[in-house]
């Protein structure tokens, strides 16, 4: 006999990112069908940002609370009772032109190992595809009513069906903000596969969450981890699961801007000034950052530097460590600052001269990092014939506000 799958089996609840919490209620009566033959019955699903039971030292904790995680829900598809038997199919709700795993109403043949596999592969791939259709940014979606409260908020007067669980920060209103792409690698197969993601910030990191299928009402899953409507138990009208959100890290900029307000010529002889910089960031007891800079000066006036893709939340402290051969600071001490996700901020030092004619000049090395290559490079300016530099510096090209 062919065995009929509700749709967010346990197996794949792993893959797809949700741990399935202990349910909230069950009931031992059969399902039952209301006049137009949809499972009867009203459901409810709490949504966690975490699992609360997970070790300590594992928890994102403070840091993902501040991260403000809300929770929208989509129904897909109604739960039709599937006459003569203790189960239920699929009937998608309209705008919804997808194909259900598994067959027709999502069924699967055998109830094998590796049909199970297939199966959890086809409902990965089928949250994907109705992410698609629900986070397109010129026509989305429309949540339940109900949607966008904080996750752990308990959402009532579910009707029974499929849905897809997305959750975003709740300052995060257009789907442009929280939409994004991830690359996954499989670890068996080594190919990668771009993945629709949807996002939260804190201060300091980016948690990404990957769109996942609910059925409601489900089961218990069986020893293998598998939720089938066969097996024994409950019906469980209602529900909780815990999101499993990958942590990424954001980062910021730091310009140090110098201001020279004289420039000696040397008796007429133009010799660059350069001023030397040490820059050091730290994440609590942590460097996550040290370098040196350089500004070079063939006149008076106004000339920065911007060290990008430094960890937000780093306390910096920039020092001086050589002021030119004829310079001084006007305001002497170390500079600080604390980098903020996504924008930049400025340090400042002013230098005037000393009344000493002494000679000098520097080369200023920059190192920029190639998201795609994954790998640092080394500039300097002037260029230098060693292996490795790769000449002058790019130049920074700021993007006007809205052009994004």
């Amino acid at each position: 006999m062919k065995r009929r799958w509700i749709s967010l089996l346990a197996a794949a609840a792993l893959v797809l990112g949700l741990c399935i919490a202990d349910p909230v209620a069950g009931t031992a009566a059969p399902l039952e069908a209301d006049t137009k033959g949809f499972v009867a019955g009203s459901c409810s699903l709490t949504v966690y940002p975490e699992d609360p039971n997970k070790e300590e030292a594992d928890r994102f904790g403070e840091d993902l609370a501040q991260a403000g995680v809300v929770v929208d829900l989509y129904q897909i598809a109604r739960a039709v009772k599937t006459p003569g038997y203790d189960t239920y199919h699929f009937e998608l709700m309209p705008g919804y032109d997808l194909e259900i795993p598994g067959g027709p109403g999502g069924e699967e043949d055998e109830g094998t190992a590796e049909g199970t596999g297939r199966l959890a592969a086809g409902w990965e791939a089928f949250a994907q595809q109705a992410a698609a259709v629900i986070l397109n940014a010129d026509a989305p979606g429309t949540p339940v009513q109900g949607s966008g409260a904080p996750a752990g908020t308990r959402m009532e007067g579910l009707d029974a069906g499929l849905y897809l669980l997305v959750a975003r920060g709740a300052d995060m209103t257009k789907v442009s903000d929280y939409k994004m792409e991830v690359k996954q690698k499989d670890e068996v197969t080594g190919e990668e596969t771009v993945r629709i993601a949807t996002t939260a910030n804190s201060g300091q990191y980016t948690y990404a969450f990957l769109p996942q299928l609910i059925a409601l009402p489900t089961k218990q899953a069986d020893a293998d981890g598998v939720v089938n409507t066969a097996n024994p138990g409950d019906w469980i009208f209602d529900m909780a699961v815990n999101l499993k959100p990958e942590q990424l890290p954001r980062y910021g900029s730091l310009e140090i801007v110098k201001t020279l307000s004289e420039y000696e010529t040397m008796g007429g002889i133009e010799e660059a000034a350069t001023f030397v910089f040490e820059i050091t960031g730290r994440l609590g007891d942590e460097v996550v950052y040290s370098n040196v800079e350089s500004i070079t000066f063939t006149a008076a006036g106004q000339e920065s530097v911007v060290i990008d893709r430094i960890p937000a939340g780093a306390e910096m402290t920039v020092t001086e460590v050589y002021s030119g051969s004829s310079y001084r600071l006007t305001v002497p001490g170390d500079r600080t600052a604390t980098i903020a996700a996504d924008s930049v901020v400025s340090v400042s030092f002013e230098n005037e001269y000393d009344g000493r004619r002494t000679n000098g000049h520097g080369i200023k090395n920059r190192f920029v990092y190639d998201e795609e290559a994954g790998r640092w490079n080394w500039y300097s300016s002037p260029a230098q014939d060693a292996a490795g530099n790769q000449g002058e510096p790019p130049v920074r090209v700021e993007t006007p506000a809205g052009n994004e």
